[in-house]
């Protein structure tokens, strides 16, 4: 029995527009914090330029309005007069920290109050930056922030401003170093880092790339809609009377398989158009060879009778009636076989199903034919082990020309002192239905052919009387599939045949 599998519709999650807006969305988001971190060091290094650019000339505002005694003869700054300076520059701007340089760049005195930690008395700056703002080469420009060392922190850079203290015999002695980020800014800064208005600003831009994804999933969505709609038409049509494997993929590879199906769909059907047109030229052929053929001979016989009427006794003419009266019996049975096929065919004949005893529906069969078996000496009988109370649902009057048509095939198939024989089997929901018989059996080779109209094997003969109109096989395979079976058939050269087939079980 053939069972169609129906397509499945595609995945939600697999869908193109559903599939981009899912890689989009941790995309945008990824983006969205760059764009945050970006905005943050950015920010950042414009507002020290900014401070820079507005402190510049801090340290040469604090020299010039300066009084004197700031340095000592030695060229040391007072202790009293740097306290006296930081509170003076402190109350400017509580945020810059104070230090003397002497030439070399070391820390000789600073303005610190409550200092925690390592004294930076001592310590190296680099004097690169110095001497770049306060003696840049000629035609360039310093490039804002401009950083230095931060005296506290050796390891980290800062914005600053400077000044030259000179000696008096107009030498620089020594600078006053006024760092303008100083650490009351940093702890600033640092507890500005996990503040509302940034965690706001973070949410804010979360919420925006999964706002963007989900435009991006609309637009997408509707951009989409025709080549989803195409998707589903085709995977319908693909559907069509076809076991259709599920896809794992989206519409485009649905599209893809789907259309590669198509071609070999297209492919198959004009390869059955010419094999259509092939038939249809041999059954034209045959048919015209196999009504040419007993039209001749009864018209031969006929002419005989007429012809030579005062010639023949009484019982030849007898004879020759009698023969005339067989090839057009012969012709008679091959027009209604050919007319049977051609309804089978145009889809005119539908089975009528029904509930039935099949055993007896093989006795009755098997007796109709018990004297054409006799006469050829052949044994043809139903199989003692066979389902006596087996009941099926089916056409009563196409599953008796099946058999009638398979138990003739045998018969003729198989010579005299054979069998013949048929047996029914219980599988489950279906009763398997076989007729075996001892003959000639079929090559391999033969065995696709032997559905096909009017074929024959070239070097097989009929044994029995009569010859095949070369449908019966044709017939039994059409009738079958529209009871949704099929016929299977197991042979042996010389040995013999097996054909059987499944009718469902009645409950």
């Amino acid at each position: 029995m053939t069972r169609v599998q129906q397509p499945n519709t595609l995945a939600v999650w697999r869908r193109l527009h559903v599939r981009a807006a899912l890689l989009a969305a941790p995309l945008l988001m990824l983006l969205g914090a760059g764009m945050y971190v970006l905005m943050q060091h950015y920010s950042a290094q414009t507002a020290l330029e900014a401070g820079q650019r507005m402190n510049l000339g801090l340290a040469q505002y604090v020299v010039d309005h300066q009084e004197p005694g700031l340095l000592d003869a030695q060229g040391k700054p007072s202790s009293a007069r740097v306290r006296e300076l930081a509170m003076h520059v402190m109350k400017i701007n509580p945020a810059v920290e104070v230090y003397f340089l002497d030439r070399q760049g070391r820390v000789v005195a600073h303005a610190l109050e409550g200092l925690k930690g390592p004294d930076p008395v001592g310590s190296q700056v680099d004097l690169g930056p110095v001497r770049q703002l306060l003696a840049p080469a000629p035609g360039t420009t310093p490039s804002f922030p401009l950083l230095g060392t931060d005296p506290i922190q050796p390891n980290r850079s800062n914005t600053f401003s400077v000044a030259s203290l000179m000696s008096s015999a107009g030498a620089i002695d020594s600078y006053l170093y006024i760092v303008l980020n100083g650490r009351l800014v940093q702890s600033e800064a640092a507890s500005l880092d996990n503040s509302r208005t940034l965690q706001a600003m973070a949410l804010a831009a979360a919420v925006a790339s999964l706002l963007a994804a989900t435009v991006l999933w609309l637009v997408w969505r509707h951009l989409t809609r025709p080549l989803r709609q195409l998707t589903d038409e085709l995977s319908a049509f693909r559907g069509e009377g076809n076991a259709v494997q599920a896809i794992r993929g989206d519409e485009i590879e649905v599209l893809r398989v789907s259309v590669r199906d198509l071609q070999n769909r297209i492919a198959r059907q004009f390869q059955a158009l010419d094999d259509s047109d092939r038939q249809r030229r041999e059954l034209v052929s045959n048919i015209s060879h196999d009504l040419r053929t007993p039209l001749s001979n009864i018209r031969g016989y006929i002419e005989t009778v007429m012809l030579r009427s005062d010639a023949l006794d009484a019982d030849a003419r007898a004879t020759h009636l009698r023969t005339a009266l067989r090839h057009v019996d012969l012709l008679g049975k091959r027009v209604r076989d050919l007319f049977e096929l051609s309804k089978l065919d145009a889809g005119r004949a539908t089975p009528q199903t029904e509930v039935f005893c099949l055993a007896e529906l093989l006795q009755d069969v098997v007796q109709n034919y018990q004297l054409t078996a006799q006469q050829r000496g052949i044994a043809l009988h139903l199989s003692t082990g066979s389902q006596a109370k087996a009941r099926v649902l089916a056409d009563i009057a196409m599953i008796e020309r099946v058999l009638q048509n398979l138990i003739d095939n045998a018969l003729r198939h198989t010579g005299a002192g054979g069998t013949v024989e048929l047996a029914i089997e219980n599988h489950g929901a279906f009763m398997n239905i076989s007729v075996s018989d001892t003959g000639q059996g079929i090559r391999s080779e033969h065995l696709p052919h032997i559905f096909e109209r009017y074929w024959r094997a070239p070097e097989v003969g009929d044994l029995g009387a009569g010859a095949s109109s070369g449908l019966g096989l044709a017939i039994v395979k059409r009738i079958l599939e529209l009871h949704g079976s099929a016929v299977n058939v197991h042979s042996e050269h010389l040995r013999g045949t097996r054909f059987g087939f499944e009718l469902p079980q009645a409950t």
